[in-house]
């Protein structure tokens, strides 16, 4: 019987199956291998481990042609031009853009006073007449050339047509331009100061009164010679029937202007003034009454306005008309000028006597607002005299206040719209 013998198994075959291993494990190599009798277990073990070359080697940052991404967070170099210093026109640019709420104020406010002033210059001539013209008690003469409303305007068209009805309206849109500009823009500046102040969001009556108030005496102050020589011009070509040299109980009547001074114009007048009545002080004559009757009447005209506006227009406008927002934005407008103007004529009246007053012709002579408030109660009353010219003037302010409120918001509103920026809610 044979006898067979176990022998140990054969090292070839461990070796095989490494082998074997060996190329799964390194499947996607270059497809080199090592021969299984000529590698040993751990050379083959070590060979498994080593990662095989890609097919196809990835470019370097050096070779690779293609832009790389730039990080979001990562800012592009500055350029040599950042750091020259701005010329002066890019400056002005610049301050432009940064106050462009501030400039669009201005030139709105500046347009709505031009546009209101002219729409009413007739009665605005009117009035001026009417506050100043003379009486002369006890002589049979009234001395006043003009009487009623509308005798009144037809009056001044036949004798002078178109020309009358404009008559010192040039200078007053020339004075109501910087006027009405520096009224609607320092109104805007004084409540963003108090809210700042006061620490607000919303202002107070107090001071939204308060910065009306500022903003009529920062306006009236920078523009009152323009106005008192406006004053003299509306009255140098109105035949105004006055006291003679006589006095008053003489019954003399005269002229208050030769016919060179109703050829005069805003510069000659202005020089006539200077020269004949002190100089600056001529010019500024009647500025402290004139400021004292602004001052209410400026503040009670955007308060009163903006209550309307709060309760007339509607928060949401989607569903409302163009027509119908003008309609309410006038009638709020026309309604503050009249109620303002009941508390503050009797400043407008003593303001014209203290202007014409260099005429001894046309007013008698006043050593203040105090002495021209006494004189004028004693000789024709407080109702009569104070409210002297009350109808005209209502009849004026009332369209003029509402034109300059929507003129103003109207032509704001487009320049902010070329702009593209927010619109602002208020005046």
């Amino acid at each position: 019987m044979p006898h067979y013998v176990l022998s140990p198994p054969s090292s070839n075959r461990p070796l095989e199956a490494s082998s074997l291993l060996s190329r799964i494990s390194s499947s996607g190599s270059s497809g080199s291998t090592s021969s299984p009798h000529s590698s040993s277990p751990s050379q083959s073990q070590s060979q498994s481990t080593v990662p095989s070359p890609p097919a196809h080697p990835s470019p370097t940052p050096e070779s690779d042609p293609s832009p790389r991404p730039v990080p979001i967070d990562c800012e592009p170099p500055e350029s040599e031009e950042d750091d020259r210093p701005l010329t002066f026109a890019e400056r002005v640019q610049d301050t432009m853009v940064e106050n462009s709420m501030v400039i669009n104020t201005f030139i709105a406010g500046g347009l709505a006073g031009a546009t209101s002033r002219t729409v009413v210059s007739p009665l605005e001539r009117l009035k001026i007449i009417l506050q100043v013209q003379a009486i002369g008690p006890g002589t049979g003469v009234s001395g006043q050339a003009y009487g009623r409303i509308w005798p009144s305007l037809a009056r001044m068209w036949k004798e002078e047509g178109f020309r009358g009805f404009m008559k010192g309206n040039g200078i007053n849109v020339i004075r109501i331009l910087p006027y009405s500009a520096l009224q609607f823009t320092s109104y805007g500046g004084f409540k963003s100061l108090l809210g700042k102040w006061s620490g607000e969001e919303t202002l107070s009556t107090p001071l939204r009164l308060a910065a009306g108030a500022g903003a009529g005496i920062v306006a009236v102050s920078a523009t009152y010679p323009l106005d008192l020589v406006r004053a003299r011009l509306s009255i140098a070509t109105s035949n105004l029937a006055v006291r003679g040299a006589g006095g008053a109980g003489s019954g003399a009547v005269a002229s208050a202007f030769t016919p060179e001074d109703a050829k005069l114009g805003i510069l000659g007048m202005t020089k006539k003034v200077y020269r004949t009545e002190g100089g600056l002080r001529g010019l500024y004559r009647g500025c402290w009454a004139t400021a004292v009757g602004v001052a209410p009447y400026v503040s009670l005209n955007f308060y009163i306005y903006e209550s309307l506006r709060s309760i007339f227009l509607p928060t949401d406008t989607n569903g409302t008309s163009d027509a119908e927002l003008a309609v309410r934005k006038l009638v709020c407008g026309g309604l503050a000028g009249a109620v303002s103007l009941l508390f503050t004529h009797p400043f407008d009246v003593v303001r014209r006597k203290l202007q014409v007053a260099g005429l001894s012709a046309v007013s008698p002579q006043y050593n203040g607002a105090v002495d021209c408030i006494t004189k004028i109660c004693k000789a024709e009353g407080f109702w009569k005299g104070m409210y002297r010219g009350l109808t005209p003037n209502i009849i004026k302010v009332a369209p003029s206040i509402a034109v300059s409120f929507y003129t103003f918001e109207t032509v704001r509103d487009t320049l902010v719209r070329l702009q593209d920026v927010p619109e602002p809610d208020e005046i």
